[in-house]
This record gives C-alpha cells, structure tokens and sequence, in this order.
C-alpha cells in the first residue's frame, strides 16, 4: 500500500504542502484560483511551508512562489530541478532528452514551448503535438515522455516531480511521508501516490485519481480548498 492510502491526516501531522500550478491552482484559462491563493497563505501563515512542484521552469515558478508570499521549496522542470532561498539544485541529466528531440526533429516538426529558452534538464512541446506520434518515434529511447494537458515533456527516465519533492524534504528536514500534494496530470501522479496524502482535484486524470488518498468534487482552485479542508489545513 503507498503512503498515500493513509486516512486523514491528525492535528500537525503534515509538515509541508507541494502544489501543483497548472490544472490545479489555475484552470483551463491560466487564471490562478484567488480562492486557492488565500487559502495556500492561510496555511503558509500556520506554520506549513507550501511548496509548488511543476512542470514548468524555474523562472515562472520562482515568480509565483514569490508573489504568492510562499516560503517551501520551489520543484520545478518535473523535479528536475530544485530551488530554495535562492540556492538552485539541479537533479536531471538534460543529455538524452536533447538527443531524442533531436532525432525527433529529423522525423516531424515539434513545436517547442516558448518557456523552453528558459528551460534546463528537459525539452518541452506544445500541447498541439501529436503525443502518440512522439511516443511512437521516441520508442526505445531511454527518455520519459509525459503530458500535462498542457505540454509534452521529455525527460531523463526516472525523473518526476517526487524526486524533486524528496529533495525538497531533506532541504526541510522532514519526510516524504509528511508531505501531502496536490495535482491533476500524469506528471503528478508519482507525487500524490508517494507522498505521505495525496489529493486530486476532481478535472484530474484517472492514473492521478486512483493514486490519491482523496479525490475532490472540484476542478482546479476550489478542488484545492476542497483538499486543504480535508485534509484539515484551514483554520476557522
């Protein structure tokens, strides 16, 4: 049974919250949940550091984090890189997934993100690429090709963003298994299975909802109110 099958969590017994940005805290038309936001500060203010863990690059996650008033680790790139008070860790190999674009790019032409010029340990497609047919053409490459519903992303095998969440812990000094995480996508689906709670928002896919320990009745923003209430995080 993985740690996130546990019941709900007891007074004080999560130590730090992991985030996911898109498709959690922001819904389809990127506007982040201000619901959300004040709920993620009313935990950041009892003591909880809240860490956001996504797919996309440091720079923008690094803003939000900061705008966001949030003090937890920042998981970004799929834990292929972790930041922390301005200190940066970079956890992924960029070699193999650049060499299987490349190969790629010999077979059909994948629209690269424009985030991508900031990106360091993993390419990054639009959305608009078939997926099917770069999984089939990448077959056989040592590489991790996931989605978010927002972005194909190849990356090194074995990278996700729970590896970035462990090293956020050990930056903290606290387990995994005292971590609850939030999210929707494949790219989530280790995290809230690993974590010590996990909780899908109710727009998440399947892989992602069989991996939580709680699935809201809410999309994006509300569902994370929804799981920070479960979970028993909101004060008042």
């Amino acid at each position: 049974m993985s740690p996130s099958r546990k019941g709900r969590p007891g007074a004080g017994e999560v130590k730090a919250l992991a985030v996911d940005i898109d498709g959690t805290l922001a819904g389809e038309s990127r506007r982040v949940h201000l619901g959300a936001v004040a709920a993620l500060r009313d935990v950041q203010d009892s003591g909880v550091p809240v860490m956001l863990a996504s797919g996309n690059v440091l720079p923008i996650a690094y803003a939000l984090s900061n705008y966001l008033g949030l003090t937890g680790p920042i998981i970004a790139e799929n834990g292929g890189i972790v930041s922390h008070r301005q200190k940066i860790w970079i956890l992924a190999d960029p070699e193999k997934p650049r060499a299987a674009y490349e190969r790629l790019r010999t077979q059909m032409d994948p629209e690269r993100l424009f985030t991508d010029r900031w990106r360091e340990t993993e390419i990054g497609l639009r959305r608009e690429v078939d997926l099917e047919e770069v999984r089939e053409r990448l077959r056989g490459w040592d590489v991790e090709v996931q989605t978010t519903g927002w972005a194909i992303h190849i990356m090194q095998k074995g990278m996700n963003k729970f590896v970035g969440v462990k090293k956020a812990c050990d930056l903290l000094g606290i387990s995994a298994e005292d971590v609850a995480a939030i999210g929707d996508s494949d790219n989530d689906e280790m995290m809230i299975r690993e974590c010590g709670w996990g909780i899908a928002v109710a727009n998440a896919f399947e892989g992602t909802k069989k991996a939580a320990s709680f699935v809201a009745g809410r999309s994006d923003g509300e569902g994370v109110v929804e799981g920070l209430a479960w979970l028993g995080l909101l004060r008042g």
